[in-house]
């Protein structure tokens, strides 16, 4: 059903785009604004190291608070699901944090809890993410912890489940919210089907089809 309203609402979308094509056959009418003058862009300095498993580090410093984020960026995302099973990725993501072979779910939210921090995972068309943000004094638990899920989850059965429903559910809310339908229309118009030109969650078939395996992978 979700599949149906999807497709109708894009037809509908496209329609509407061929006959206000169709209707202005001088589109467009005026030349686009000029350009606001450059300015110069001050960058905060940093230091870029590159560690010998090949790893590049960029360590930015700021005082103003004494805390530290850790973000962790790997050079896969939706753009590389498996045919057909779009939404591995954002699944994979989301479960880094739900389990690993250390720490279950809820020791991993306490734990983090604990030390007043915040730990969050996704995925975007082309990487995905694992971020901590800890008090200072903390920094060698927020490290311990971003290395434990990035490295070691356990993507257990209960919890890709408990997570597959969560993603079909947000789906369903999504295809009623015309804002995602537009950006899932105009995404198809220019990409076509190239992976950018399929939403980066998946379809709530393609959820269905996802496997351990897959999210192993």
């Amino acid at each position: 059903m979700l599949r149906r309203a999807f497709v109708a609402s894009t037809l509908a979308l496209v329609a509407g785009l061929a006959s206000v094509g169709a209707q202005v056959t001088s589109w467009p009418a005026e030349n686009p604004p000029r350009p606001l003058p450059s300015r110069p862009v001050s960058f905060p300095p940093y230091e870029l190291r590159t560690l010998p498993n090949g790893m590049q580090v960029i360590v930015v410093m700021h005082h103003e608070q004494p805390e530290v984020t850790m973000r962790l960026l790997i050079r896969a995302g939706a753009a590389y699901d498996p045919p057909g099973k779009g939404g591995t990725a954002s699944l994979a993501a989301h479960l880094l944090n739900q389990g690993t072979a250390t720490r279950n779910a809820r020791e991993i939210a306490d734990a983090i809890d604990s030390i007043g921090g915040a730990l969050d995972t996704g995925a975007g068309s082309d990487v995905t993410s694992a971020t901590v943000l800890v008090m200072k004094d903390s920094f060698e638990i927020g490290m311990d912890m971003l290395a434990d899920v990035v490295r070691r989850p356990i993507f257990a059965p209960e919890e890709i489940e408990r997570q597959r429903t969560r993603a079909i559910q947000n789906l369903g809310v999504s295809l009623e919210d015309p804002d995602f339908i537009a950006r899932a229309v105009l995404n198809r118009l220019i990409y076509g089907f190239h992976p950018y030109g399929f939403p980066d969650s998946g379809m709530p078939e393609t959820i269905a089809k996802i496997t351990r395996d897959d999210l192993r992978e």
